[in-house]
């Protein structure tokens, strides 16, 4: 993989390393014109502002020791973070304590919260040992939906004011999360629906989330059948693909499936998406995602997880080193798009992308990057400087800048 940019250091250097690939710039000249094909933007997406709230986190220690994280987002979902088992370990006895170090330290830092309301504590659940995702019969349903009730009631009657935004479940295909039948998740989603709706009809509810794999697929096609779309306002699902633009055939399918059932009008969020921190392109792969899931109709993305999932997966940051690469990829790819729109989004070869921006400040943008390799393309003579996922800037050099698997934004 190349370098950072900020490797790049001189304006000499640059001009050697572009004056080798001047051939494959004349090979695969980048072209700026009309006929190249706009199907790779979604039509809601033309002109659109890109608002604050598409960019979220997961931060699983939210609300302890460890500081809040460095990088600026405007919601946090708190899977990994608090489970029903936890805050309800006894019928009738709430245990609040870590609940409200949460929602203080999200108040603290003006975030919002999405509770994901999911895993039955030991008590209530209708399978007592059934395969656990956290504690024993955490997947289960209850056996008693009248314990679902008291525990949906009870969190939204703690969090008046404090948490907009419900998510029932997660990834309920799989059976270590959720060992239930469709059935009765759709009827957990109804009463969870009717309940908070009652308390406030302002407050917001997502569907389960799956993933977009087959399993997903089926459960989610199911749940729709049985009416369980009708009790949400969101559409969730996580965004788990093997490279970013993968993303794309998962978010379409998911359309398709929600236009089936007369609901293409409900906003799509992902709530939980990342890769290994082992990947050989973390940052690449994050700016990536969060530009595609945008301009394919995500209204809002929650990266997985700020310190490491399960010890590193989708990590930013760590205490000793401070923003990783990948972590200074999500605060760059977000200074480019907040605040901006997208004007068109083409794919110049199968394999290279190009994102035309409507900068926040009245200036134009492009974002270019290939999925494979390293090229040189020539670009329109407006364009005098380029910005790398590190931050770093360049000057383009003879009308010339090399694009790679990383993203680079060109600016006027």
């Amino acid at each position: 993989m190349a370098g950072t940019l900020r490797d790049w250091g001189s304006g000499a250097l640059i001009a050697l390393v572009l004056s080798t690939l001047v051939p494959l710039a004349q090979k695969w000249p980048l072209r700026w014109n009309a006929s190249l094909t706009t199907d790779a933007l979604d039509a809601s997406r033309v002109n659109a502002v890109i608002p604050p709230t598409f960019f979220g986190m997961t931060v699983n220690a939210i609300g302890s020791s460890q500081p809040w994280p460095e990088l600026r987002f405007d919601g946090v979902r708190l899977w990994g973070a608090i489970y029903w088992a936890q805050v309800n370990p006894a019928p009738g006895f709430y245990n609040w304590a870590r609940f409200d170090a949460i929602l203080a330290a999200a108040e603290r830092a003006h975030v919002d919260i999405v509770l994901n309301l999911a895993f039955t504590p030991r008590w209530a659940a209708s399978v007592k040992d059934a395969p656990p995702a956290f504690t024993p019969g955490a997947s289960s349903p209850p056996a008693d939906l009248a314990s679902w009730d008291d525990w949906v009631r009870a969190a939204v009657t703690r969090a008046a004011g404090r948490i907009k935004y419900f998510e029932i479940w997660n990834e309920p295909e799989d059976p270590k999360y959720y060992s239930g039948d469709i059935a009765t998740m759709v009827e957990m989603q109804k009463r969870a629906y009717q309940i908070i709706k009652a308390s406030d009809p302002g407050l917001v509810v997502l569907t389960p989330s799956s993933n977009g794999t087959p399993d997903g697929y089926r459960w989610q096609e199911t749940f729709m059948a049985q009416g369980g779309g009708q009790y949400a306002d969101v559409f969730a699902f996580h965004g788990y693909v093997s490279e970013p633009e993968a993303v794309i055939d998962v978010i379409a399918r998911f359309k398709q499936m929600l236009a089936a059932h007369d609901l293409s009008g409900k906003p799509i969020w992902d709530t939980e998406a990342g890769w290994s921190s082992k990947e050989d392109n973390p940052d690449g792969y994050l700016a990536r995602a969060y530009i595609l899931k945008w301009i394919n109709g995500v209204d809002r993305a929650y990266w997985y997880e700020y310190a490491g999932g399960g010890g590193d997966f989708g990590k930013l940051w760590d205490p000793a080193r401070g923003l990783l690469p990948a972590g200074k990829a999500y605060r760059t790819v977000q200074s480019w798009l907040v605040g901006a729109s997208v004007v068109a989004a083409t794919r110049t070869s199968p394999s290279t992308w190009c994102v035309e921006l409507r900068m926040q400040d009245g200036r134009n943008g492009v974002i270019l990057w290939t999925t494979r390799g390293r090229s040189a393309y020539r670009v329109e003579p407006r364009y005098s400087r380029y910005e790398g996922l590190d931050g770093g800037e360049g000057p383009v050099v003879n009308g010339m800048v090399e694009i790679s698997p990383k993203p680079v934004l060109l600016l006027e």
